[in-house]
């Protein structure tokens, strides 16, 4: 149960670590289309607010995973 539990979680951080890529990279593929004026202001708004989003979950996430860890090395085994 603990294997499963583990790659199950395992998974989930692949999975949200790669459409974090996804979202920051078609961010930046928008912001040079807009560049090139191949894309609108309203786009390039989006796609920014999309990836501040983005990342503003994936620092939250590593500060309750470093949390977690400090956590765990201050129990006495």
């Amino acid at each position: 149960m603990a294997a499963s539990a583990e790659s199950d979680f395992g998974g989930f951080l692949d999975k949200s670590i790669a459409q974090a890529v996804d979202t920051l990279k078609e961010s930046e593929r928008v912001s040079l289309a807009a560049v090139s004026g191949k894309a609108s202001a309203q786009d390039v708004v989006r796609s920014v607010l999309a990836a501040e989003m983005t990342v503003q979950s994936v620092v939250a996430i590593r500060d309750k995973m470093v949390q977690a860890y400090q956590e765990i090395m201050r129990i006495a085994v």
